[in-house]
């Protein structure tokens, strides 16, 4: 098999604790949309090959526009009622065989760089799973009610990011059984160890900025204005 990678950007969720009329992916930041950033490093890493978006089935047409401009871009489609569920989507809609590595990146974090991506990608050609992940700074607790019940060792806990980057076979294999066993997940990381195989991290950068809440678009702001946008 031609080593092809094809990278899958998930931007099908509603964004309800954004608190927008719109999914929080087409909500723009100094003027351009959040997804169109977040695609944008994908096209720009020669270690990617094609791109497919899935979105809400209302915003299709209007994803479409957005990023007719991107030569890599193979399909934009629509997500399912889970995050999991859309992923599984894309997947169905990418022939077997076509890619060696799959990628899935959240449409909301356009801060990625080509370079993390790049690094992603040949870690799991070579371990067969791998994702970007940063280190703890605080302290983590384990509670119950109101009561903490544990104090985690912040030395052994990462904070998972995307994009994460597997094996064709290994990802379809992971998402087929989660589909028939009911299962779903906010990482795909997650169903790949349920079915036993490792996957290791890529360390990344706390500038990957996943927007979730109306604050993160303040800072998003910052950090544009920072390396130079007005």
């Amino acid at each position: 098999m031609s080593q092809i990678t094809v990278a899958i950007i998930v931007a099908a969720g509603r964004g309800r604790r954004m608190g927008a009329e719109v999914p929080k992916a087409f909500l723009s930041v100094l003027g351009e949309p959040i997804l169109l950033r977040a695609v944008r490093p994908f096209e720009a890493c020669a270690d990617v090959h094609r791109l497919v978006v899935v979105v809400p089935e209302e915003l299709r047409a209007r994803a479409e526009e957005m990023l007719g401009s991107l030569t890599k871009l193979e399909a934009v489609i629509a997500g399912g009622p889970e995050r999991t569920h859309s992923v599984f989507r894309a997947l169905q809609a990418i022939p077997r065989g076509v890619a060696d590595i799959l990628l899935i990146h959240d449409g909301v974090r356009p801060f990625v760089t080509p370079e993390e991506i790049a690094r992603v990608i040949a870690r799991a050609r070579e371990k067969g799973a791998a994702i970007l992940a940063v280190p703890l700074a605080e302290t983590v607790k384990e509670v119950e009610g109101e009561r903490i019940v544990s104090t985690l060792d912040r030395g052994r806990l990462y904070l998972a990011q995307t994009p994460q980057a597997f094996r064709a076979t290994i990802l379809r294999e992971a998402y087929e059984r989660a589909m028939r066993e009911g299962i779903v997940a906010t990482d795909d990381a997650a169903l790949v160890e349920r079915c036993g195989w490792p996957v290791v991290i890529v360390e990344g950068s706390v500038r990957n900025l996943k927007i979730t809440w109306p604050e993160d678009l303040l800072v998003a702001e910052a950090l544009l204005r920072a390396r130079g946008e007005r």
